[in-house]
């Protein structure tokens, strides 16, 4: 086989794999079109204030900034299983899906510095679904099922250093390696299974980027902080086998956090941020992209104590556009969100655990969605 074969049948495989969804009757969800859902890679405090907190939080690779404020070495990790019905038309179907969005763990290095390693999921697709279908073999008009399974996702790997440039300033800078994989299995069934037998056929595209962050963050204490970050997307390219089939870049991220502190007991936060979603275009140019802007406040109050610890109770809405859509209608999304967090075994442990409640919509599709967040941290 020529190399320019190779080539052409790795676009071929690249369409394929992102164009399914959309060929699935929208594959039982609105939010995993082309390359994904993006998680948002907050943190669970963060996500149950409606993400309003994401540029202060120590816990969310955003800020590279923000580690500054964790002066102890410090574990954290979460889960987040996804229970969504879509509607389109007359019909609707359930599905979910099992996350694993967030690991990270950070360390002060003396009284100025600060360094973090964290892996966030920038893009979910995962996805299973199984329609009726017919086929026409030789003449005859079969029936069978056709079912479609897409295991994968592109994931952040962060390492961040933060510097304390005075006691209410601190910058940061962080690298970035973004890497994934996406199995798409499309299977074939038929009913006549003594004349026809079943086809499977497998495809595995890789993807690989980089790209830089900067941060600060000021905080002022019983009265505010403000956060601020950008990151700066390099190249990313998809590969079937060893074969580039498609190029393009990391999207760039601008987000802006305010927290009001001047209320005893109470946290109060707002949020914007921009990604850049069109900068992923050139992976398959066929998708249809969508910029997103990401709105969000929430409030965080002191409540009755558990054990020796205060509970803090958490509550937020969001705002955002999805990346990705079966037309050139984007998908909207709005999310209400609430919750728990508090501190076990003296300080040496922290539990975060809320509910999200998203409702998507896409012209007249609309997908409904429950989340339950959990977060965990540990100082060893």
């Amino acid at each position: 086989m020529t190399s320019i074969s190779r080539v052409g049948r790795g676009f071929a495989l690249c369409s394929l794999a992102l164009l399914a969804p959309r060929i699935m009757s929208a594959q039982g969800t609105l939010s995993t079109q082309g390359l994904g859902f993006p998680p948002g890679q907050l943190s669970t405090p963060a996500i149950l204030m409606g993400g309003s907190i994401g540029e202060v939080d120590p816990f969310s690779p955003l800020n590279p900034a923000s580690i500054g404020f964790l002066t102890t070495p410090i574990i954290w990790f979460q889960a987040e299983p996804e229970y969504r019905q879509i509607t389109v038309g007359a019909k609707t179907e359930r599905t979910s899906v099992s996350r694993f969005p967030l690991f990270q763990g950070s360390m002060p290095l003396g009284s100025y510095f600060s360094v973090g390693l964290a892996a966030s999921t920038l893009l979910d697709r995962t996805w299973e679904t199984s329609v009726r279908d017919t086929q026409v073999v030789t003449g005859d008009t079969v029936l069978g099922n056709l079912a479609s399974r897409s295991d994968g996702s592109i994931e952040d790997l962060r390492l961040a250093v933060s510097y304390t440039a005075t006691s209410w300033l601190k910058i940061g800078v962080g690298g970035h390696a973004f890497s994934g994989r996406d199995v798409l299995r499309t299977s074939r069934t038929f009913d006549d299974t003594l004349r026809f037998s079943p086809d499977t056929q497998v495809t595995t595209l890789s993807f690989g980027g980089n790209g830089v962050s900067v941060g600060a963050e000021t905080m002022w204490p019983r009265l505010g902080a403000i956060g601020a970050s950008y990151r700066h997307g390099g190249n990313m390219s998809t590969y079937a086998g060893n074969t580039v089939v498609g190029s393009g870049a990391v999207p760039d991220h601008y987000g802006v956090s305010l927290a009001y502190l001047g209320i005893n007991g109470t946290t109060l936060g707002v949020r914007a941020a921009r990604d850049s979603w069109s900068r992923l275009r050139g992976l398959s140019k066929t998708m249809n992209v969508h910029e997103g802007w990401d709105i969000g406040v929430g409030a965080d109050a002191t409540g009755p104590k558990f054990g020796d610890s205060p509970v803090g109770l958490r509550a937020g809405v969001r705002w955002r556009t999805l990346p990705f859509s079966t037309n050139a209608t984007p998908v909207k999304e709005r999310t209400f969100s609430g919750g728990i967090g508090f501190a076990m075994g003296g300080g040496r442990a922290e539990l975060h655990l809320g509910v999200l409640r998203a409702a998507r919509t896409s012209g007249s599709t609309t997908e409904n969605a429950w989340t339950i967040s959990t977060g965990f941290a540990v100082r060893p």
